[in-house]
């Protein structure tokens, strides 16, 4: 049996290193830009924990659009696009930086998604199993026909207020998907058109206050304007006395009564996980759209104070099984 040159070993071994991330995922340090729309949240925080627990190193490059378009096209165009051949992947946060991130990228770059409503109604993925590009990611969001179902069992309401963002994409699915629900509970939807604009959100909450609209109860679609401003949604509900349904966890956070709502690090872990299969040979396009509250069981949360101050009486069965925030 003829030994094999000492020379062609070494080649051997050098293509091996050269070409197998998944052997030595800690021999190369990987490049992410990671573009936010509202600052880093616990979802970045769990990308880069789960990161660092499947063994890799990584140089991040973090940018904040703050919530302007126009910024994250500044961004886009005179930081990211000279840096592009230089990246392993660009992380996108929420539906709009998600969006515009590639269109402008145009699958150049791996993209990995985290917290989107609707991926596939949002147009980054072809199919929820099959993303149809360079890109896939993880969406939060938990059925509004299971949240409104859960809430149902404890908190019986007719008339149910809808503070939705009409400029934003993810908003109005949510919008489409409460009014669907609507008709399988039997309630009736108020909507209450909230973009930033000419301060409407503050003009319907002084409406709820004032009781010039009357509703039993209000429902916080996930949204980044509206999640930015959950701290004075909570505290004017409270004032109204109007019990309020958060679908993320900031909303119960600031003084929204309850919510089944998603774990952002959680889904910040999962994407880590999308990065771990792709560096150990499998195409993003082949990686599935990860739902996470398939992943990682919601969670049920209730604010003390609030349910304190509308004298909402919380079954003994639900405490033990919420998490209670004051």
């Amino acid at each position: 049996m003829k030994k094999m040159p000492i020379c062609a070993i070494l080649l051997a071994l050098i293509i091996l290193l050269t070409f197998s991330h998944s052997a030595f995922p800690a021999g190369k340090t990987l490049r992410i830009a990671m573009l936010l729309w509202r600052g880093e949240t616990k979802a970045e925080q769990g990308f880069k924990d789960g990161l660092k627990a499947l063994g890799y190193s990584v140089d991040y490059i973090i940018r904040n659009a703050g919530q302007e378009r126009k910024e994250l096209r500044r961004i886009l165009n005179d930081e990211i696009s000279p840096e592009l051949n230089e990246l392993d992947y660009v992380y996108t946060f929420g539906t709009t930086v998600s969006k515009m991130t590639k269109l402008f990228i145009h699958d150049k770059v791996p993209q990995l998604f985290n917290i989107v409503a609707s991926p596939l109604e949002a147009g980054l993925v072809q199919n929820m199993r099959k993303t149809g590009g360079n890109i896939s990611g993880v969406t939060h969001i938990i059925p509004v026909s299971a949240q409104i179902e859960a809430v149902f069992n404890v908190m019986q309401f007719n008339r149910l207020g809808l503070l939705f963002n009409s400029r934003e994409k993810n908003s109005m699915i949510q919008r489409e998907r409460l009014h669907h629900a609507a008709k399988e509970f039997y309630f009736e939807v108020v909507d209450l058109r909230s973009p930033p604009e000419m301060d409407m959100l503050k003009m319907n909450l002084q409406k709820l206050i004032d009781k010039s609209v009357v509703v039993d109860a209000v429902y916080l679609p996930s949204d980044s304007f509206l999640i930015s401003s959950a701290k004075l949604i909570g505290a004017q509900l409270r004032t109204a006395k109007i019990k309020s349904i958060g679908s993320v966890k900031a909303f119960i956070d600031n003084g929204a009564l309850i919510g089944v709502v998603p774990d952002y690090y959680e889904m910040g872990r999962a994407v880590a996980t999308i990065v771990d299969r792709h560096q150990k040979g499998e195409m993003l396009q082949d990686i599935p759209v990860c739902q996470g509250y398939r992943t990682k069981k919601p969670i049920l949360m209730i604010n003390k104070t609030t349910s304190d101050i509308l004298n909402f009486d919380i079954p003994e069965e639900l405490l033990r099984k919420a998490i209670i925030v004051n």
